[in-house]
């Protein structure tokens, strides 16, 4: 909808992977801190109480961080040993994650002592970081999303939340609608495939996801496949086949907004080898009906 060389540009940029990679590297920081707090607020009408929402998902991405700055410090980066300094992590973080939307998602550090602030705290995280550049900071903020899905399934259900795997899903699904919805309407996308695949592919691009991938569709039977080699998740520590399923539901909120109806047909977690694809069909008459009465409920509850 909006005009101008400027948006052609950065169009061609997604479908040319040539983002500059501090721009990539703050969409990946910055989606990851909205998706967070779109759970946020979803948990906290199940609650009742979205403090209580916080305070549950900011114990359950706690281990994701632990597990990140260790990941950074065997790397080499000059950052502290935590039980020499235990509020070093959130410092380091700030320097990965300085954009907006995560600082005012300061509550995700509330369950590794809480979020650093402040000048020092950022002049001394970006000292520790210095040697890392935008493509290294970016391949870093990239499994973030991979490690805080994988630590979420395995906290949340041991507190006591039942469902956690359909709650994450249906979060990622609606999100997934709403990112979706937006780009359709900035650009001008007209419904079937090519649409739905040109979307999926700017997320997958932002998260290092598929970065070797074929596609193809046909727009006459409205069909059209994704496969690529996989994502930066599938061999972190505790990622199954679930978790491909839950960040599914994300592309099939995606392609829904275009008519489609979203299938993983192929996980490397799942199936092996070192593929994984997914195909993209009309929505049934009787899907439509489904998700009409699932919109029917949700409205009268």
């Amino acid at each position: 909808m909006f005009g101008g060389g400027w948006l052609r540009s950065t169009r061609e940029a997604f479908r040319d992977e040539r983002l500059p990679a501090a721009v990539r590297w703050t969409m990946a920081s910055e989606g990851t801190a909205y998706w967070l707090g779109y759970v946020a607020r979803r948990l906290g009408k199940r609650l009742g109480d979205e403090r209580e929402a916080r305070a549950l998902l900011s114990r359950g991405v706690a281990p994701a961080w632990e597990r990140r700055y260790a990941s950074m410090r065997a790397r080499g980066l000059p950052i502290p040993a935590l039980d020499e300094d235990p509020g070093a992590l959130p410092i380091a973080m700030l320097a990965l994650h300085p954009g907006p939307v995560f600082r005012t998602q300061s509550w995700l550090y509330d369950g590794v002592g809480g979020a650093a602030r402040g000048v020092r705290a950022r002049l001394r995280g970006e000292r520790w970081l210095r040697g890392w550049d935008a493509e290294a900071r970016w391949r870093e903020v990239t499994v973030h999303l991979g490690e805080m899905l994988v630590s979420l399934t395995q906290v949340l259900p041991d507190a006591g939340l039942d469902r956690t795997n359909s709650l994450l899903g249906e979060a990622c699904h609606a999100f997934g609608v709403q990112v979706a919805r937006g780009v359709k309407w900035t650009l001008d996308l007209p419904d079937g495939p090519d649409s739905a695949i040109e979307v999926l592919r700017m997320g997958e691009y932002v998260f290092r996801v598929n970065p070797e991938h074929s596609e193809g569709s046909d727009a006459g039977a409205r069909t059209g496949f994704l496969e690529g080699n996989a994502c930066p998740w599938y061999d972190r520590p505790g990622w199954g086949g679930m978790h491909c399923g839950i960040f599914g539901r994300f592309q099939d909120g995606c392609a829904s907004v275009f008519g489609l109806d979203y299938r993983l047909t192929q996980t490397i977690p799942r199936h092996g080898g070192d593929i994984c694809r997914v195909e993209l069909r009309p929505i049934s008459e009787r899907q439509l009906l489904k998700k009409k009465r699932k919109r029917a409920a949700r409205v009268s509850a």
